[in-house]
C-alpha cells in the first residue's frame, strides 16, 4: 500500500473559484498560476455572477478589461439617466414652484375678485331694495290715488236727524243727543276717511278715535238701530282707507281706538270686517258695561279675530272687557305668536280668580316679551305672587307692570322685593291700592338699604315704585347706584364717620372710589342738579378731605405711591 497521503491528495481541488471541495472543505487556492490572473478571475466571477465551467480556462487580461470597461459604459449610461431623471425632477420641482406661485396669485385674485363682486353684489341688492321701495311706494302712490278719484263721486248717504225730531218720534232726551252727536261724528269722520286723511294726528301717530263719555248710560237697542246706516258708512270708508295707510313713514305709529262705543250686533260685525287685516299698529278697544258685565261694544271674540290677523300689531288695550274663562288660551296663543307686540293692556276684565288664571298662563305658556303689561283691577291674589316673583327674578324684557287695585298683601309684596334684587329691567312697577299695609316700608331695603355701603351699592338702582318716594330716578342705573352711594358718604361726613364704617375695604381700592364718586357727582347733578343738591349735604371734596385725614391706611397708601412728604395738614 501506498502511505504517502499527505503528498498524494485523494482528488484534486478545482481551479480556486470558491467552490467547495467534495470532502466540505472551503480552501482557496492562492497561487499565482496564469500570471496571476486566477484570483482577479474568481473573484469578479463570482461578483458577477459567472462562474467558469470546468472545462474552460481563465479570462485574459483583455477580456476582463474589456468586460470592466462594458460595465463601466453601462454604469455611465446608468447614471446618465439618472442624471436625466434628476433633472427632470428639477424641472418639475420648478414648474411645481411656479404653479403654487400661480395658485397663490390665483387665490388672490380670486379672494380680491370675490370681494369686489360681494360689495359690488351688495351694491347692487341696495339698489335693488332701494328700487323696490321706490317701487311700493310708487304702487301706494297710485293706489291712493286711485282710491281718491274714486271718491270723488262718493256721497254720504246717511241723514243726520235732529234731537227734537228724534224726541218726537219717541227717544229720551238723553238718546236724542246721543244718536245726534254720535251721527255727527262717524259722518265727519267718513268723509275725512273717503278723503284720505286721519281723522286724528299727533306729530309721531296718526290713527282714528271713537270716544264717547265713559259715563253714559247704556242706551236702548233702538237708539243704536237708528245710529247703524252711519256706521255702515264709517265701515266701508274704513274698508277703503288702506292704500293712506301704506303711505305712513316707518316711524310714524297708526292706532283704531274705540272707548266706551256702543255698537248693535250688526254694527260690531261692519266694523269687525272692516278691520280685519288692516296694519294699524295699535288697537284700544274698552267697552262701557256701565259695571253690570255686559259690554255694549265690540265682543271680546271679534277684537281676538281682528287681533290674530294683523301681524304689524304692537299694542293691544281692551280693558273694560269681561274676559272669560274661555278667552284665555286664545289670548295667549295671540300674545306670543306676535313678535311685535310689547304692550297689552287687560286692566278691570276679569272676575275673581279669572285673572290669577289669565296671569299664570301669561307668564307659563311660553317666553313672554312684553314690555309693559297692565292687569290693574283684575282680583289678583297671592296664589299667583310666588310665579310672579319667580318670573320676575328671571330679568324678563319686562320693562313696566301695572298690579294696582288688586288683593296682594304685605307677604306678596316681600316676594316681589326679594324678586327685584336680581332684577335689572322693571323700570316701573304699580302696587297702588292693594292690601299692602305700606308699599314704601316693603320695598325700601330693596331699593335703597343705607345700613351700609356695601348694601347701598348693591340696592336695585333700576326700578320705580310708582307712588313712593324713588332713588331711582335717573334712567341710568349707575348714575342711580352712585347718587346713593354719594348720599350715604355724604350723611356720614356731616360727622365725620365715614372711615369707621370702612371696615376691612382693601385701601388700594380708595382711588377708584374717590375718582367714582366725584364722576357719578358730576354726572348726576347735571342729569338733575336741583334734586341732588337736596340729596347731597356737602360737596365731595369734603368726604375726601375726611376720608384722607381719618383713614390710616390712606397715608400708607400714599407713601407706597412715593408721596413719603405729603401732609395731610398741609
Amino acid at each position: 500500500m501506498n502511505d504517502n497521503k499527505s503528498s498524494s491528495p485523494t482528488k484534486k481541488r478545482k481551479a480556486s473559484d470558491g467552490r467547495a471541495t467534495v470532502d466540505g472543505s472551503h480552501d482557496v487556492h492562492t497561487s499565482n498560476t496564469n500570471d496571476g490572473g486566477s484570483f482577479l478571475s474568481s473573484w469578479f466571477g463570482y461578483f458577477s455572477g459567472q462562474r467558469d465551467d470546468a472545462s474552460a480556462g481563465p479570462p485574459s487580461n483583455e477580456q476582463l478589461i474589456q468586460q470592466s470597461l462594458s460595465k463601466m459604459d453601462k454604469m455611465e449610461q446608468i447614471m446618465m439617466r439618472m442624471e436625466e431623471k434628476l433633472a427632470t425632477v428639477s424641472s418639475l420641482e420648478s414648474r411645481c414652484e411656479q404653479l403654487e406661485a400661480k395658485c397663490c396669485s390665483l387665490e388672490n385674485t380670486l379672494e380680491s375678485t370675490s370681494q369686489s363682486t360681494k360689495e359690488h353684489m351688495n351694491r347692487l341688492e341696495t339698489k335693488v331694495d332701494s328700487v323696490h321701495v321706490k317701487l311700493d311706494r310708487s304702487l301706494n302712490f297710485h293706489e291712493y290715488n286711485e282710491m281718491l278719484l274714486k271718491n270723488q263721486v262718493w256721497g254720504y248717504s246717511a241723514d243726520v236727524d235732529t234731537q227734537d225730531n228724534l224726541v218726537s218720534n219717541g227717544y229720551t232726551d238723553d238718546e236724542a243727543e246721543y244718536v245726534v252727536q254720535t251721527a255727527a261724528v262717524l259722518r265727519d269722520t267718513s268723509l275725512q276717511l273717503r278723503r284720505g286723511v286721519f281723522p286724528d294726528a299727533g306729530n309721531f301717530d296718526k290713527g282714528i278715535l271713537m270716544e264717547m263719555p265713559d259715563d253714559d248710560p247704556i242706551f236702548r237697542e233702538a237708539a243704536n238701530d237708528e245710529l247703524l246706516p252711519h256706521w255702515k258708512e264709517f265701515a266701508a270708508a274704513l274698508k277703503q282707507f288702506t292704500p293712506a295707510m301704506n303711505l305712513l313713514p316707518d316711524n310714524c305709529e297708526s292706532y283704531f281706538r274705540f272707548y266706551f262705543v256702543q255698537l248693535n250686533h250688526e254694527a260690531m260685525l261692519l266694523i269687525t270686517e272692516a278691520l280685519i287685516g288692516k296694519p294699524f299698529h295699535k288697537f284700544a278697544f274698552t267697552n262701557n258695561d256701565n259695571g253690570d258685565g255686559v259690554p255694549a261694544g265690540m265682543s271680546v271674540d271679534a277684537i281676538l279675530g281682528i287681533v290674530e290677523s294683523n301681524k304689524r300689531l304692537r299694542k293691544l288695550e281692551i280693558g273694560r272687557n269681561r274676559i272669560g274663562r274661555d278667552h284665555i288660551e286664545r289670548l295667549c296663543s295671540a300674545v306670543h305668536t306676535h313678535a311685535a307686540l310689547v304692550a297689552l293692556d287687560l286692566g278691570e276684565s276679569f272676575e275673581p280668580s279669572i285673572g290669577d288664571e289669565m296671569l299664570a298662563a301669561l307668564l307659563t305658556s311660553g317666553v313672554l316679551m312684553l314690555e309693559k303689561l297692565d292687569m290693574s283691577s283684575n282680583n289678583i291674589t297671592s296664589a299667583v305672587s310666588t310665579l310672579l316673583a319667580d318670573f320676575l327674578a328671571t330679568n324678563p324684557r319686562l320693562k313696566e307692570l301695572n298690579l294696582e287695585h288688586n288683593n296682594l298683601n304685605d307677604s306678596d309684596a316681600a316676594l316681589i322685593a326679594t324678586a327685584l334684587r336680581s332684577n335689572t329691567t322693571l323700570r316701573y312697577l304699580h302696587l297702588h291700592g292693594n292690601e299692602i299695609t305700606n308699599v314704601e316700608h316693603s320695598l325700601r331695603l330693596v331699593l335703597y338699604d343705607e345700613s351700609s355701603l356695601n348694601s347701598a351699592a348693591d340696592s336695585n338702582h333700576i326700578c320705580i315704585v310708582v307712588g313712593c318716594i324713588s332713588n331711582n330716578s335717573h334712567p341710568q342705573g349707575q348714575i342711580n347706584r352712585a347718587a346713593k352711594v354719594c348720599r350715604l358718604l355724604s350723611i356720614r361726613n356731616q360727622s365725620m364717620s365715614n372711615v369707621k364704617h370702612f371696615g376691612n375695604i382693601d385701601v388700594k381700592i380708595l382711588p377708584n372710589m374717590l375718582e367714582a364718586m366725584q364722576r357719578y357727582h358730576n354726572a348726576a347733578s347735571v342729569y338733575n342738579a336741583g334734586r341732588f343738591r337736596r340729596i347731597l349735604f356737602v360737596e365731595p371734596v369734603s368726604i375726601v378731605y375726611e376720608t384722607l385725614r381719618k383713614w390710616d391706611k390712606a397715608m400708607e397708601l400714599c407713601k407706597s405711591m412715593g408721596a413719603e412728604n405729603i401732609s395731610i395738614n398741609d
